[in-house]
């Protein structure tokens, strides 16, 4: 599993459509939920500035 931090801004957007659409098992991480996600991909909320809430977000991933 492959998590992409910043899934709601411009780059992170992107980066997750494009991860998604080669097949990778995706979880987008942000503050706030994105409006879209690509099929399959999920979404887990944590901020960097908070530390402690990326542990469930990074639990399994392969790459971040």
């Amino acid at each position: 599993m492959i998590v992409a931090t910043g899934a709601t801004g411009n780059v992170g957007r992107e980066l997750v459509r494009i991860l998604a659409s080669a097949g990778e098992q995706v979880t987008a991480v942000s503050r706030r939920p994105p409006a879209h996600l690509p099929d399959g991909v999920q979404h887990q909320r944590a901020d960097l500035a908070e530390p402690e809430s990326l542990r469930t977000a990074l639990d399994g991933a392969d790459a971040l």
